[in-house]
């Protein structure tokens, strides 16, 4: 794939269309002033290429991309880029191979809409990318460019020069896949976690409806057969009923003629007993009064009996109070003894610290005078040493003047030597020179002695930072892995919350009804409006599991009932339950506040107070739940039921499950479905704080994450730092080595020629030893400014050894400083807290001094109560005897007449006797008749009733029922302790849900459902491992294969631009190949080998275009465009260039933005940008035959 031509309109400088045509194997060259808009050429190209960062397109903006307008032509209103690729050999998506040229186009409008069209037809961005996916085209690809980018490769971090050998690779898209396959891969594991947590909420749902389920089928079993049995029953008992009633009618009617007779013989025995009657009734009326006279003296006698034993029982109670007071007055004055004796010793450790925080401040205060003074001494022998240091270097300079004196004689010695005698110039030049080669020797001895020292620390540096790194790795991975189980854990919580947030959106747990009402309300958000519907009641109440679980009777009913703003609209919220055939549903209206109980205060918790309630229900629940009390003791539980029967709340209730409303009484929990509601809002409400909290701590963990990266980053900068010095060191240490052997050869080599001509020098040694003696002179000086800078330096020692001797002593008395202020604080909040126990002993004084105060004078008054009730006894005991006498009188008086009453009395007997034996007959003859009827009448109701109770549950006849069985041998009791037995049973079942069975086999096929999709997310999550693994792999290959060939060709391509010198590329160290950076290593001719950041700009900008180039050899992108990257080279530099890409030509194409007249003359087609009309980019085209005119 070829760039055969571009069209630009609107796009920033270019406001009329431009066409530009390229050489397809060859060179396009576009030239022209700073600032015409060649460079928007390139801006058009990547920009249509689907370029979105607008950094990269040199605007903060991408509406700057359109034609703002100038000084001659108003803005344009939108901005065109298409780019025609020939396509001969169809290399490009399978969808494109039939066509021969393919069109991109991409179009911006003010307005902000973008268009993209492949041959005129609109695509996604994505399309775009795809087609030039693993092409070297694209934002990190290696196809366009600029001169800032060449600066980029070389400053880019190693990870960050990957991405090159990444795109020629073809691993781009592998990577893609991977991250889209990563994506997927986390929401298959999000949704995997959802779906597990519905199905443990359903198996939770399922375990509890599976219960009701065998409880509903044990019920219908029992109640078929409840119900054959009690219509054989009823028809067995409406028959002996009916048996029962004519035997009855018999002895009724023989009762009444036996009762007659009786009547008669009483009447006569009732005349003489009247006669009688009136004789006694005279006699009883004085007994009466008798009687009323002892009765009043008794009452007397007993209420002076009665109020002795209270003044005796007050006696014994005020006498046992005073005991009392007297043991606790012993006792607070013991503690009040205890609490002085504490107080004293609090007062003596107080002052005890105080007197020792004033000498530890004292001590404080002259150990800062000490440090001061060691502070000067410690200034003054600084500056000493800064005195002789200044005289060791005017030494030096002196010893150097000295030496140089010297090196001045030798040479004037050896060209004294040269005029005299030929040979003798010979021998001394041989001389000098084997001095020069033992000194460079013995320099280069000295220098690979420094190399190998500073190699040594530098690998005890490397060490170092080596176990630093590891330390800090391993903590970033302990972090990382911490943070990684904390936002595992925090997707948990929330695919939890999202799991119980979607059952709490279907209503699980509430009647069928409730769901479809609210599933109705939620389908029709206008109808939910205009219903005025809130929710239902648990939406807005909050309350704790253990609460929930007293108040399970109460929530139960309540839970589901449905919140509207507004009573008026029921009547047609109940036409729309009638027209959609809902069951039973309960309203609360917002706008009917609930009456508020008026009852009496009980020691309860009304539920108003217990439960929680949320707007709009705060008022209405406040009011509702305020008749209902929580009595926590089952002991006050029925103590305030029977205390308060009359004045109770409309309910009571218990914490063990006990609740009393107005006309019935129910115990034990209740189970429904609806409790479990308000217990998932709660575990909502707690899993969103536990979510918060884990967002703090993923939060502080990301901040010391980022720290210790940071940290990291460093370290691993400055080793690489010092890794690369360490190589240099390694290189120089060889150089060295090498020159060192060359050094000693050639002084080997100087020992011989001098030895040779040492036999002709004899002539010459009268001048020498002139010379000598000057050297020798020179030498004195040398040596006694030697030995004086040896003092100055031994006296320099002795200063710096004293210095470090007053540094160790101040921080020794540093160290003596903390620890002393360590102690005072330590003293003082000692302190403070000796001050704060003296305080409370104070007020534990004054109240157990109040105390003892009162006790006292709570004993003098139950002493005045003693001498009080002893009076009164006293009182009593006195007018006690008097009564006696009085009662005994009137007890003779009334004895005599009682025996009197008592003989008529014995006469009245006998004839009541007989009356009653009569009576009795009588009355028991009209008890067995009344019997008997109330009998019949109860047989024939029991007839009716159980003729009634038959037609209730079965439309047969009783006759016809009984047709059906044996009544001879039926055992009707046998029978009705059955279905009592069977009754009981049902009863003991409590509530069912008959429609248990349905709901749990639509549970089960939901459930089915779900573990369906569990096994089919499972599959999928297997499926993308073995997909990323597979990729990474292909990935690894791709990239290793790409890296090999990529670096032979750049020392190859290096070579060529450089004419020698060697580089290479080097993978950093990583576990895996994938996040491995590339370090580039460059030795340009005649220089050691180093790292790219220490050559020059030229040498740069060479080694990066050596690297593009090699990867353009290995994998060549459908063009090549260049701006200005020649622009660091020299001539010659440019020219190598040039004949690079001159000979990458035959298989490439090449487009160059370029000011270099050297350049301009290799291209094939030369464009020039220009600007007529300020603003406003034109292009001229150039025939090449006039190029060479209009470059000179």
């Amino acid at each position: 794939m070829r760039i055969n031509k571009i069209r630009v309109s609107g796009f920033k400088s270019f406001c009329h269309p431009v066409n530009l045509q390229f050489k397809q194997n060859g060179i396009t060259i576009i030239v022209g002033p700073n600032g015409c808009g060649k460079s928007n050429v390139v801006d058009a190209i990547r920009w249509v290429l689907g370029e979105q960062r607008v950094k990269n397109l040199r605007g903060s903006s991408m509406e700057e991309v359109i034609f703002a307008g100038s000084s001659f032509q108003k803005p344009s209103g939108m901005a065109e880029v298409t780019l025609t690729f020939s396509n001969p050999k169809g290399d490009t998506l399978d969808r494109f191979t039939d066509y021969t040229e393919i069109e991109i186009s991409r179009r911006l409008y003010r307005s902000g809409e973008s268009v993209y069209m492949i041959n005129k037809t609109p695509v996604r961005l994505k399309d775009v990318r795809e087609l030039f996916m693993d092409t070297g085209i694209g934002g990190t690809g290696y196809s366009i460019i600029e001169q800032g980018r060449v600066g980029e490769i070389v400053s880019a971090k190693p990870v960050e020069r990957r991405t090159l050998i990444d795109d020629a690779a073809g691993i781009v898209k592998f990577r893609f896949k991977r991250e889209t396959a990563e994506k997927r891969l986390d929401e298959t594991t999000q949704n995997l976690l959802r779906v597990n947590d519905v199905l443990g909420a359903l198996a939770e749902q399922e375990e509890g409806l599976r219960e009701h389920v065998e409880k509903a089928e044990k019920y219908l079993e029992i109640s078929n057969k409840s119900e054959l049995l009690e219509k054989r029953h009823l028809s067995l008992s409406w028959h002996q009923a009916g048996v029962n009633e004519q035997k009855t009618q018999d002895l009724v009617s023989s009762h009444q003629q036996q009762q007659q007779d009786l009547q008669n013989e009483k009447s006569v025995v009732e005349t003489e007993m009247e006669s009688l009657k009136l004789e006694q009734t005279k006699r009883e009326k004085t007994l009466g009064e008798q009687r009323e006279n002892l009765f009043l003296k008794d009452q007397n006698i007993q209420n002076a009996e009665n109020k002795r034993e209270l003044e005796n029982q007050n006696l014994q109670n005020v006498g046992e109070q005073l005991e009392n007071f007297q043991t606790e007055l012993e006792d607070q004055s013991q503690r009040l003894h205890d609490k002085k004796k504490e107080w004293s010793e609090v007062e003596t450790k107080l002052s005890d610290i105080n007197k020792s925080m004033v000498v530890m401040e004292s001590e404080l205060a002259s150990i800062e005078d000490n440090r001061s003074e060691k502070n000067i001494a410690l200034q003054k022998a600084t500056e000493e040493f800064s005195t002789h240091q200044k005289r060791l270097l005017n030494l030096h300079t002196e010893l150097t003047n000295q030496t140089n004196q010297k090196a001045f004689l030798e040479e004037s010695l050896e060209n004294l030597s040269e005029r005299q005698n030929r040979l003798q110039d010979q021998e001394q030049l041989h001389k000098n020179q084997l001095n020069e080669v033992t000194l460079q020797v013995t320099d280069c001895e000295d220098r690979l002695e420094n190399i190998v020292d500073h190699k040594n620390k530098l690998s005890v540096k490397l060490s170092e930072l080596e176990s630093h790194s590891k330390e800090l790795n391993s903590r970033i991975i302990e972090k990382e892995k911490h943070l990684e189980n904390l936002r595992y854990q925090n997707n948990t919580a929330q695919s939890r919350i999202e799991s119980l947030q979607q059952i709490q959106s279907h209503y699980e747990g509430f009647k069928d009804s409730v769901k479809i009402f609210m599933q109705l309300m939620h389908d029709n958000p206008e109808k939910k409006r205009k219903f005025g519907v809130a929710g239902i009641l648990a939406d807005y109440i909050s309350i704790s599991s253990k609460e929930l679980e007293n108040l399970s009777q109460v929530m139960a009913e309540v839970l589901d009932w449905i919140v509207i703003e507004r009573a008026k609209l029921l009547p047609q919220i109940e036409l729309f339950c009638s027209e959609n055939e809902l069951g039973q549903l309960k309203f609360v209206a917002l706008d009917r506040p609930a009456s508020e109980s008026n009852t009496t205060k009980i020691s309860g918790v009304s539920l108003s107070n217990i439960l929680k309630f949320e707007r709009p229900l705060h008022e209405w629940g406040k009011k509702f739940f305020s008749r209902f009390y929580l009595l926590e003791e089952e002991t006050n539980f029925w103590k305030e039921y029977e205390n308060n029967w009359p004045n109770r709340p409309t309910e009571i209730l218990s914490t063990s499950g006990i609740r009393i409303s107005n006309d019935s009484i129910s115990m034990g929990t209740v189970q429904s479905g609806s409790l479990g509601f308000l217990q998932r809002q709660q575990e909502i409400s707690d899993t969103e704080k536990y979510t918060f909290e884990l967002s703090e701590k993923i939060k502080k963990l990301e901040l010391e994450l980022d720290s210790l990266q940071k940290k990291y980053s460093s370290l691993k900068e400055e080793q690489e730092f010092n890794e690369e010095e360490y190589r240099k060191l390694e290189f120089s240490l060889l150089s060295g080595n090498k020159e060192l052997e060359h050094h000693q050869l050639e002084e080997r080599r100087m020992q011989q020629s001098v030895s040779q001509i040492s036999q002709d020098s004899n002539n010459i040694l009268k001048e020498i030893n002139n010379s000598s003696f000057k050297e020798s002179t020179a030498e004195s000086q040398i040596s006694s400014l030697g030995n004086e800078r040896s003092e100055l330096e031994t006296k320099t020692e002795d200063l710096q050894e004293q210095i470090n001797g007053l540094q160790s002593k101040l921080d020794s008395t540093a160290e003596k400083l903390l620890t002393l202020r360590v102690s005072l604080t330590e003293a003082t909040e000692q302190q403070k807290n000796l001050m704060e126990t003296n305080g409370r002993l104070q007020r534990d004084s004054s109240e157990t001094s109040q105390r003892i105060a009162q006790l006292e004078s709570a004993i003098a008054e139950s002493n005045l109560k003693i001498k009080n009730s002893q009076k009164n006894i006293l009182s009593i005991d006195q007018s006690f005897e008097g009564m006696l006498e009085e009662r005994s009188k009137i007890k003779m008086i009334l004895d005599e007449e009682i025996l009197l009453h008592e003989q008529k009395n014995e006469q009245q007997t006998a004839l009541i006797q007989k009356i009653q034996e009569r009576q009795h007959l009588i009355d028991n003859t009209l008890t067995q008749s009344h019997q008997q009827s109330i009998k019949l009448t109860e047989f024939r109701i029991q007839r009716e009733k159980f003729e009634e109770q038959l037609s209730e549950i079965t439309e047969q006849k009783p006759e016809d029922i009984l047709a059906e069985i044996n009544i001879e041998s039926a055992d009707h009791s046998k029978m009705g302790q059955e279905l009592r037995s069977l009754k009981a049973r049902l009863n003991s079942m409590g509530a069912v849900n008959l429609a248990a069975p349905e709901e749990y086999e639509a549970l089960q096929e939901r459930i089915n459902f779900l573990h369906t999709q569990s096994e089919d997310l499972q599959k999928a999550m297997e499926d993308l491992k073995a997909t990323i693994k597979d990729i990474n792999i292909e990935s690894r290959r791709r990239f290793k294969e790409m890296f090999d060939q990529v670096n032979e060709n750049f020392k190859s391509v290096f070579t060529t631009l450089f004419e020698g010198g060697e580089a290479q590329l080097l993978l950093t160290e990583s576990e895996d190949l994938l996040s491995a950076g590339i370090e580039i290593m460059a030795q340009p001719p005649g220089k050691k080998l180093q790292n790219i950041n220490l050559l020059s700009g030229g040498e740069k900008a060479l080694t990066a275009i050596s690297m593009l180039f090699a990867i353009f050899l290995v994998k060549p992108s459908p063009f090549c465009l260049l701006d200005e990257v020649d622009a660091p080279l020299d001539d010659v530099n440019v020219v190598r260039f040039n004949r690079l890409i001159k000979s990458l030509t035959q298989n490439a194409q090449f487009i160059l933005i370029t000011h270099n007249k050297k350049t301009m003359e290799t291209g094939d087609i030369l464009y020039g940008v220009t600007m007529e009309d300020p603003g406003i980019s034109k292009t001229v085209s150039v025939e090449f035959q006039e190029a060479g005119r209009l470059i000179a």
